[in-house]
């Protein structure tokens, strides 16, 4: 009966290891919050072939923040020819009476729309990203993340 159950159970796990992501990490910030000046960096190893995707940033928050909506900004480059693409991204946190618009309990996810995203076969890259509200320290948010997908 146990073989009957595993044989399934193995193609379905097989089958959420090809969902297109290709990177999809986070990273920590300080607990007495993030500071305006503060970037977090996101470094791209050399890829295979021309990768042509979406980028999601995610973020991670205390169940309760104290501000509305938070307005980041999230620059691609590539390292070898130093250029960058910079992006201004908006994140409602509450709708309008109030509530969180995320996932979570006592902890809150949540993501931004799709950005179009391209790296070039054999380069590096990064992803940079800091907060562009006039409040010089956001408590509260205690990651920051991005996830690359393909288009499948």
């Amino acid at each position: 009966m146990s073989r009957v159950l595993f044989i399934p159970l193995i193609g379905l796990l097989c089958a959420a290891c090809t969902d297109g992501t290709v990177l999809h990490c986070y990273k920590p910030l300080p607990r007495e919050g993030w500071d305006r000046r503060d970037t977090v960096c996101f470094s791209l190893p050399k890829t295979e072939s021309d990768l042509d995707g979406s980028l999601i940033v995610g973020l991670r928050t205390a169940a309760h923040v104290d501000f509305q909506d938070i307005v980041l900004a999230v620059e691609c480059c590539d390292e070898e020819t130093g250029l960058c693409r910079c992006d201004t991204v908006r994140y409602p946190l509450t709708d309008a009476e109030g509530f969180p618009v995320a996932r979570g309990v006592n902890h809150h996810q949540y993501e931004t729309q799709r950005l179009p995203f391209h790296q070039k076969k054999g380069t590096e890259g990064s992803v940079r990203i800091r907060h562009l509200m006039t409040r010089e320290v956001m408590k509260g948010i205690t990651e920051v993340g991005i996830r690359i997908e393909t288009e499948d």
